[in-house]
């Protein structure tokens, strides 16, 4: 549980919101916008089938992970306009993952997702953020701000790539299709370098129970072929609980998951 500005959260969610997949794609099982929290940040995760973004704020909270539909999203997002200060729970109810936001008398449950397929965001971006320090990596980066990519989204009228190439010190050549080229003029923001500070936000999110290692929001197979998510770390001296990835409302002590004595099996991404 964790308390967090009204407008924190929202902003987080409107960074990320653009980014899902569209109504006639067939990948729908990862058409969710993952909130994810750890003990320093809340993240916001979204993904379409040409661009992943994730936002995060700070807070001070506890490690789980929840998929949201995107419409539950929405609502949430409406009611934040009205609020200040909301205090955030991730709880377990009739078998259901759920969060809780509430701020005095009002309160709003939003539903995890349920039978969601697991976005690995952060092996992707460490991916990313090592081949940019690669090395062999090719090119310099391009840094425009918001103001800078409105300018240029008319440029592909027609449809057109816009292909945004760094000249170094002369600027950004911008150029869509065979009859458009533009220049950006280099900008000289002192800022922090892009992807520093994210190492405690993309590390792996391990914990040890029973002599083995669990990781929150991994899929796991038991003794049976059912396959269970890892929704949160449980606090010392707690019992991890399971969440059914087959069945919804299915939540269960990780022992009734093991009474057949056998160890969960790590399930691929």
């Amino acid at each position: 549980m964790f308390t967090i500005k009204a407008r924190h959260l929202a902003a987080t969610l409107d960074r990320v919101a653009p980014h899902r997949y569209q109504a006639d794609d067939d990948a729908h099982d990862l058409d969710v916008l993952v909130l994810d929290c750890t003990p320093g940040h809340l993240h916001a995760v979204g993904c379409s089938d040409r661009t992943l973004a994730v936002a995060r704020t700070s807070v001070t909270g506890d490690v789980w992970t929840a998929p949201v539909g995107y419409d539950d999203a929405a609502a949430l997002r409406g009611w934040l306009e009205s609020s200040e200060i909301v205090t955030v729970e991730h709880v377990t109810s009739g078998g259901h993952q759920q969060l809780r936001f509430t701020e005095g008398p009002a309160q709003i449950t939003v539903p995890a997702a349920s039978h969601t397929g697991r976005l690995p965001w952060r092996a992707l971006l460490r991916l990313a953020l090592d081949a940019r320090d690669h090395p062999l990596a090719v090119g310099r980066p391009v840094q425009l701000n918001a103001d800078d990519l409105a300018l240029w989204g008319n440029a592909g009228v027609d449809g057109e790539a816009i292909e945004f190439r760094s000249l170094g010190p002369v600027g950004t050549m911008v150029t869509a299709g065979p009859d458009f080229l533009g220049l950006q003029t280099p900008h000289t923001w002192d800022g922090p370098t892009p992807g520093k500070g994210w190492s405690s936000s993309l590390r792996t999110r391990l914990f040890l129970f029973a002599g083995a290692f669990l990781e929150v929001g991994g899929r796991y197979a038991d003794a049976a072929g059912m396959a269970w998510v890892v929704p949160a770390r449980p606090g010392p001296g707690e019992e991890p609980t399971l969440v059914s990835a087959d069945y919804a409302a299915v939540t269960l002590p990780i022992s009734q998951v093991l009474a057949g004595g056998k160890f969960l099996i790590r399930l691929p991404d």
